[in-house]
């Protein structure tokens, strides 16, 4: 093939040509290039064009190399193996598909101190009152009322006080809510189970919130064979005395055998 047809071929497959004026950089020494017999050259046509492969025959070796690109896909199936292949070799490598997406861990909830009192009237009652650190309130006789006019005051009494956090620890993370209800709610169960009562009090919003092992839908909750009872606080009820009769009348509903006679 010589120079002539080479480049009509490359102007055909729309590949353009170029020949530098000087010798490049590190390029190789140049060479003559094959070039066509005189009479060839003059009466060469000029060089094809794609507008042009329809209308002017192409030389014999031109068809040789064209036609099987110009041919459809169904009559060469060469043509399909070699455009699979050099496509294959210009796609971008695959990202590896992502993992599955990673549950969240829910928000953090801070928690503020708090310190819970306790205490446990024969195998009647236990009672978790939401103490106020630091308020100097009669806390121990409004309790002994209660119990007075439920007829409890002379049953054996226990009483102990929790604190939230358990530790201080001023290094390490805060611990959270879902720490503190994990905490008290199995303090709780375990003590229900080492000694069984009738009702469970949870006055106030953190023995609510915390101490509760199940959720507290309604002021009465019945749960493995006790009753579970929300009211307010001592500290509340000292606070606002206007809560104190309705709560009487809902404690007289729940033990109408035990509370004395107006």
């Amino acid at each position: 093939m010589n120079e002539l047809q080479r480049a009509e071929y490359l102007s055909v497959l729309g590949v353009p040509s170029y020949v530098p004026r000087f010798v490049l950089p590190l390029a190789p020494s140049p060479r003559q290039a094959e070039l066509p017999p005189a009479e060839e050259a003059a009466g060469a046509q000029p060089a094809l064009s794609a507008s042009g492969l329809s209308g002017n025959p192409l030389p014999h070796s031109a068809e040789q190399i064209i036609a099987p690109v110009l041919q459809s896909p169904e009559r060469n199936p060469r043509v399909l193996d070699e455009i699979s292949a050099l496509t294959n070799e210009t796609k971008l490598p695959q990202e590896a598909p992502s993992a599955a997406p990673v549950a969240l861990a829910p928000p953090r909830q801070s928690v503020k101190p708090f310190v819970l009192n306790c205490w446990r009237i024969g195998e009647e009652l236990l009672a978790v009152d939401s103490h106020e650190p630091g308020a100097a309130l009669p806390l121990e006789a409004l309790f002994n009322n209660m119990l007075r006019a439920l007829q409890w005051h002379q049953r054996p009494r226990q009483q102990e006080r929790l604190q939230w956090p358990l530790t201080e620890n001023r290094f390490g993370p805060a611990e959270d809510a879902s720490q503190a209800r994990d905490t008290f709610s199995s303090w709780l169960e375990a003590s229900y189970t080492r000694m069984p009562v009738k009702s469970i009090w949870l006055m106030g919003r953190e023995a609510q919130d915390f101490c509760s092992p199940v959720p507290l839908e309604n002021p009465l909750v019945d749960w493995q064979g006790a009753r579970l009872i929300s009211m307010p606080s001592l500290s509340q009820l000292l606070r606002e005395p206007a809560l104190k009769r309705p709560l009487w009348q809902q404690l007289r509903s729940y033990y109408p055998t035990d509370t004395r006679a107006e």
